[in-house]
């Protein structure tokens, strides 16, 4: 009868329990849904909104990471933006914006944090300063990533996000766009932890038999 040494079972044991439950937390992809609204200066936040000749038009997003990277940067279609941050438009007209600052505010409705029973909706502000370009308008965005954190009862994780600031050239329309990285682990259920967990117990009392 071969010899068995306890501590190696016992190793063998918790790497089981350990290969078990990384099973059920490998990292996914984040899904990502959403809206936007926009605001000049201390105007409220509105789906659509201008400033002498240049128009903001909010947008919608539908998406996931791929690599743990999504670029939400969709053609820039007035009205009917889709998985971008909405779109600017310019018109021909000379005009003086500097002084002046744009807002948007990204609404988060996936994923979600359940916080005292209830879903919370990612809400986040990020401003620009509006300036005179090369004939045109630069909004110089504070590109400072905003981290969010997850946590839904059935996945946790988190992602990072920063917007591009934007040039737009009389008589354009211009997407607003992100950039975004982030990943999540599914959370195991109770029952799964427990079957995983006993199957390494049932394996060291099997070893200390056989030994």
């Amino acid at each position: 009868m071969k010899n068995y040494t306890p501590i190696s079972g016992r190793i063998f044991a918790v790497s089981l329990l350990g290969i078990a439950l990384s099973s059920f937390a490998l990292a996914d992809e984040v899904h990502l849904t959403g809206s936007t609204l926009g605001q000049f200066n201390a105007d409220p936040f509105v789906a659509s909104t201008s400033l002498l000749d240049l128009s903001y038009v909010n947008s919608t997003f539908d998406n996931s990471t791929v690599g743990d990277t999504l670029d939400l940067g969709g053609s820039a279609l007035p009205g009917s933006n889709f998985n971008n941050l909405g779109s600017f438009s310019l018109g021909t007209a000379n005009a003086s914006y500097n002084g002046n600052t744009f807002s948007i505010q990204v609404s988060f409705t996936s994923p979600t944090v359940i916080a005292g029973g209830s879903t919370t909706v990612f809400n986040d502000i990020i401003t620009g300063t509006v300036l005179n370009g090369n004939g045109g308008v630069f909004v110089d965005f504070d590109n400072t990533p905003q981290v969010f954190n997850f946590a839904n009862g059935t996945e946790v994780g988190s992602f990072t996000m920063f917007v591009n600031d934007v040039s737009i050239a009389p008589g354009q329309d211009v997407s607003l766009t992100a950039h975004i990285v982030g990943s999540q682990d599914a959370v195991p259920e109770p029952a799964t932890m427990f079957i995983a967990a006993g199957a390494a117990i049932g394996f060291l009392k099997a070893r200390k038999r056989q030994s």
